[in-house]
């Protein structure tokens, strides 16, 4: 017995230090020395890194080259398997790493063309930033080289391997990145479905609102079969964005500043919040970097060696999304008796043909044989109807899509100079090379200026941009670019202040498109309040304001509907609820029973009111964009639409009848979820966030993972559920998708406010944490503060060597 004992002990010895071990080599190697000296062979002098308590790096290079190469060795060093996902993403290499069900995303992909863009970016940069990339470069590859065997545990879990990082990549971001701030398309899309199930009534009817001189679309040239492509598409879409945790369909950010005149500084004050999907670790990497007696900081894009919103020594800025229309549908004929060819004309009688571009992609698929697949391409985009499985659902049509970003243009190139500008005039010169996605940049400096300046590279169009176009006609082509100079601008306005959230960019009578899903003005409105309030506004009024959680769309709303439910005319009572509604201020605090009263209602009335009219297909596209349903469900209700009456039910159904049943059905699902008393209907009981992994969380959520997979996210890689306050309609947004709620997705990915008067630090907060790994103390140590509207400093001048505690990670060269 004592030797059986003796030996199972043995063997427990020996597999507990085999488990140790393993654990040490998996979780705690890669973890890395702030406090150490390395050397390094891609660097010509001496590099410090100082990093602060919150894993902030600031940089102090004596060179461009070892700056840059820096960047790219700690962005690796921290965000490696970040960085890989990214690159996966670009080239379309999911069905080569995580096997054959990634297939059809790959195929989307590659149709996209994002690595092939970025190949023809990169083939025509100048010196000034491709020198900069390739210092960036071998920084990256130069870590993956040097600690091969203390990569992430990422890389153990999924047998991927660190991919060579290339200047190619780094644009490729740029694109992925502005693919997923396209949010026009969608709206396309949705339109596009709608057009071809609806009534001419019921789709007017749902129209948004257009600018004035813009033709209707009098007929629809869609193919049969157009809308149920559409579908699949958008469904791919959303299944990509889903896994990789990017932004929602709606796009969203805010950004302010005012001038010295209005703030209790006497220079101006900056505040800006973008809004993007929310995952471990987050978007962002917060840098400071130190070169030549000159500072720059903000936060970077773990692949990209630019700070892309941020401050230097004279001035700030931020970016909101302008929510441009960047993207034609195009119907295409090809030529009925070669396969090669389409219709490139056929106005003067004769079809004039063209060929085909074909780029032949091999997609290499994990365990299966490799598959060819052409991209086709006509001279109004990538044929996207190649995409789907069923080649004869469009008979002999074909669907090809026209993007700016399918234009070489060189957004790295404009934010590095953007970086490096000292004054108003250098600013606005380098955003003319900025031209995918269109943003809105921010822009206050020391000089006191502020502005609000519109970047983007926009085609002129004949006929309604919402259409479907002729691909076989030239005048349905676009028509050049709108001017730099004519979109839209403000520079020290008489109001002393500058802002977006998203919203409509021009007054009317402005002479070109630009736009039709602007955001809705609920978040600017609240910004505008703030400024009638407030004549001097000051760091902590502009704390407030980024956590603002009230709603005026809510109010306005509330405005609406109380009155409605006092009524007792058919039998139903709401005396119970009414004193919540009327006594809220209209805020979504996590303790308030009103504010998930209004927005249970409000998915109910949407539901009551459209659901029929549209199909549950078309509905549940709809409801996609958040703010879609919201834009046209507040006109819908001020109009007292036809559509409050519903088909088939053989009664008369009225705005009244509607909302009166929809508040409660609202209750009534209440009640079976939280039970019959109010008290618990509290926002924060729905209304949650749980921060997860990309790629992983799916994963483990799949009923055939294994149990240390799920234990391993769920309890290293993940962090929540967190009651959060904030909606998608205010100022601290917390949007959820309308088919999932109430578990956010898309809110502040970073709330950075800058006081011109005293360049030495900024305010600023991150969901989770500079780091990328989960053992890492700076993997989520800034949640709470975020969930709490907390702030730190981020340091850029010898203030942070006197007011912090920092460790010092000295590079030289080997």
């Amino acid at each position: 017995m004592r030797t059986l004992i003796s030996v199972a002990l043995f063997l427990f010895i020996l597999v507990s230090g085999f488990l140790i071990t393993a654990a040490w080599w998996t979780f705690y190697e890669p973890l890395p020395d702030y406090n150490t000296t390395v050397e390094l062979p891609g660097l010509s002098g001496p590099v410090d890194v100082h990093w602060d308590p919150y894993g902030v790096p600031h940089i102090y290079a004596e060179n461009e080259h070892d700056l840059y190469y820096t960047v790219g060795y700690i962005h690796a060093q921290e965000r490696i398997w970040q960085m890989t996902l990214f690159q996966i993403s670009a080239e379309g290499k999911f069905a080569e790493f995580f096997g054959e069900e990634m297939l059809e995303i790959d195929k989307m992909q590659r149709t996209l063309g994002f690595h092939h863009m970025a190949e023809q970016i990169d083939a025509t940069s100048p010196p000034e930033i491709r020198t900069v990339l390739e210092a960036y470069a071998a920084g990256v590859n130069d870590y993956t080289a040097l600690n091969r065997r203390s990569l992430p545990i990422e890389f153990s879990l999924t047998g991927v391997e660190p991919i060579p990082w290339t200047p190619v990549h780094t644009h490729a971001i740029s694109r992925l990145m502005a693919w997923d701030l396209n949010a026009g398309w969608w709206n396309n899309v949705t339109y596009g479905i709608l057009r071809e199930t609806l009534s001419e009534g019921i789709f007017t009817e749902l129209m948004p609102e257009y600018e004035s001189g813009i033709p209707y679309a009098s007929e629809s040239i869609a193919p049969e079969g157009a809308a149920e492509f559409l579908g699949y598409f958008s469904d791919l879409e959303l299944e990509k964005r889903k896994n990789l945790h990017l932004s929602g369909t709606s796009g969203a950010s805010n950004a302010w500043a005012v001038s010295g005149a209005r703030s209790e500084t006497g220079q101006p004050l900056l505040a800006g919040d973008p809004h993007m999907g929310l995952s471990m670790p987050g978007f962002w990497f917060e840098m400071h970097m130190h070169l030549n007696g000159q500072n720059l900081s903000g936060a970077t894009i773990p692949g990209a060696p630019v700070v892309v919103v941020g401050q230097n020594d004279r001035l700030a800025w931020s970016l909101t999304t302008m929510m441009a229309d960047e993207t034609d549908f195009y119907v295409e004929i090809p030529a009925p008796d070669d396969p090669e060819r389409y219709v490139a004309d056929s106005l003067d009688g004769d079809a004039t043909l063209m060929d085909f571009e074909i780029r032949n992609e091999i997609i290499r698929v994990r365990g299966e044989d490799d598959v060819l697949y052409p991209v086709r391409s006509t001279r109004n985009g990538p044929v996207i109807s190649d995409i789907y499985p069923n080649r004869e659902l469009l008979e002999d049509r074909l669907i090809t899509m026209r993007w700016t970003g399918h234009e070489i243009s060189q957004e790295i190139l404009a934010l590095f100079q953007v970086n490096r500008a000292r004054d108003i005039d250098a600013f606005e010169d380098a955003l003319r090379q900025f031209h995918v996605p269109g943003q809105n940049f921010v822009y206050a400096d020391r000089d006191g200026n502020i502005a609000r300046f519109s970047a983007a590279r926009l085609p002129i169009r004949d006929h309604h941009p919402l259409q479907f176009r002729k691909g076989w006609d030239s005048g349905w082509g676009w028509n050049g670019w709108i001017p730099f100079e004519e979109l839209p601008r403000e520079i020290n306005p008489p109001s002393g202040f500058v802002a977006n959230s998203n919203n409509k960019l021009h007054e009317d009578g402005y002479p070109h498109y630009i736009g039709t899903f602007w955001a809705a003005p609920s978040r600017i409105n609240r910004i505008e309040e703030y400024m009638a309030v407030y004549d001097t506004l000051s760091v902590d009024i502009f704390q407030q304001m980024q956590n603002d959680r009230v709603s005026p769309h809510a109010r306005e709303l509330a405005e609406i509907i109380i009155p409605i439910l006092r009524g007792t005319e058919d039998g139903m009572d709401f005396s119970d609820i009414l004193p919540y509604l009327e006594n809220w201020d209209h805020s979504y605090n996590v303790n308030s029973t009103a504010a998930t009263l209004m927005d249970r209602f409000l998915l109910s009335l949407t539901s009551n009111t459209l659901r029929n009219h549209l199909g549950d297909a078309a509905y549940n596209n709809f409801i996609r964009n958040e703010s879609l349903p919201i834009v046209v469900m507040m006109r819908l209700l001020r109009d007292e639409s036809f559509l409050f009456n519903q088909p088939g039910t053989g009664e008369v159904e009225t705005r009244e009848s509607i909302v009166r049943q929809s508040m409660k059905d609202t209750r009534d699902w209440l009640e079976d979820l939280y039970g019959t008393a109010p008290v618990q209907w509290r926002w924060g009981n729905l209304h949650t966030i749980t921060l997860t992994p990309p790629l992983f969380a799916e994963a483990a959520a799949d009923s055939g993972s294994s149990a240390i997979t799920r234990m391993i996210v769920d309890n290293l890689m993940s962090s929540g559920p967190w009651p959060v306050s904030g909606h998608g309609m205010s100022l601290n947004k917390g949007e959820y998708r309308w088919h999932e709620p109430f578990e956010m997705v898309v809110g502040p990915s970073i709330r950075r406010i800058v006081d011109l008067s005293s360049m030495s630090r900024t305010w600023t907060v991150i969901p989770t944490g500079q780091s990328g790994n989960p053992l890492s103390e700076f993997y989520g140590d800034q949640t709470d503060m975020w969930l709490n509207g907390q702030y730190r400093y981020l340091y850029q001048d010898s203030t942070f060597f006197r007011d912090i505690s920092y460790q010092t990670m000295r590079l030289h060269p080997r």
